[in-house]
């Protein structure tokens, strides 16, 4: 045989090792929807071979211990611990007790972690980015997370996530899955003085053309207004309005253009509590 022929089966194996190197760089650009871990799922390692980590390995902070309030914006962390392992990816998901998506997932650092929604059930994925696996990052690895509750009366939550601590041998092989979840109830009644303030904004919602709010706050915060996706359209200084605080968004992005008919959400100050959703029609 020629010294530049390869067997069949040569060519078969190398054929496939591409194959599953291409698959292997497709993925660390994000996982498909559908890996989280969640009742009906997959996990990561449909795609990935080797072992299941302890759930002790990874952790989702950021929501109290007493339960989230309803209509608020949180901050979350989801951070797994491995050592030996030196690059990260990982995917999750919120749903109630129906097993129906709820709350918006949100993109709050769009260099290392995206969005997407399935086609069938509307399901919402939060998932890590190429530069979101953090290659050659040994023994940890951090992701941040926007996370708006849903309305009064959504009941418990659950979080799914499956982490992949992997090995950045740029393949498939010798990675450790991590699958967790994490249950969170909604908060009972409305005792706390911030929950009290969300009952004082007034405005049209659906919104025509433009939305006017009046609240209660502090006048040196700015509004900001964002898309469902948690991109910031706009940022505006409240002005006085007798003893109440008034904002009044036209409807344009900070770069004076028409944004499209949806649904934005407005953060009246810094509080996680001051998150309303406004429905604009024109």
């Amino acid at each position: 045989m020629d010294a530049t022929q390869q067997s069949p089966l040569a060519v078969r194996i190398a054929v496939l090792s591409m194959l599953a190197a291409s698959i292997v760089l497709a993925y660390s650009s994000g996982p498909p929807n559908g890996m989280s871990g969640r009742p009906g799922e997959g996990t990561c390692l449909a795609c990935h071979s080797g072992s299941s980590g302890s759930p002790d390995s990874s952790n989702l902070l950021g929501l109290q211990p007493t339960g989230y309030t309803s209509d608020s914006l949180y901050t979350l962390n989801l951070t797994v611990n491995y050592a030996g392992q030196q690059r990260w990816g990982f995917e999750l998901t919120a749903v109630d007790a129906a097993g129906s998506p709820v709350g918006q997932l949100v993109v709050l650092d769009p260099v290392n972690t995206q969005y997407d929604t399935s086609q069938v059930g509307g399901y919402q994925y939060i998932k890590h980015t190429s530069a979101g696996t953090f290659p050659g990052q040994a023994g940890q690895a951090n992701w941040t997370i926007g996370w708006r509750a849903p309305a009064a009366g959504a009941g418990a939550v659950t979080f799914y996530w499956c982490c992949n601590a992997a090995n950045n041998n740029n393949s498939n092989s010798g990675d450790t899955i991590i699958r967790d979840s994490l249950v969170v109830a909604e908060a009972a009644g409305i005792g706390s003085e911030p929950a009290r303030g969300r009952f004082t904004w007034r405005y049209a919602n659906p919104a025509r053309n433009r939305a006017v709010i009046s609240y209660q706050g502090n006048p040196d915060l700015l509004v900001r207004i964002y898309s469902a996706e948690g991109r910031l359209v706009r940022a505006l200084h409240p002005s006085p309005d007798g003893e109440r605080l008034q904002v009044d968004w036209d409807g344009r992005d900070d770069a004076g253009r028409t944004v499209p008919e949806t649904r934005y959400f407005v953060r009246l100050g810094a509080e996680v509590t001051t998150v309303i959703q406004v429905q604009l029609v024109r």
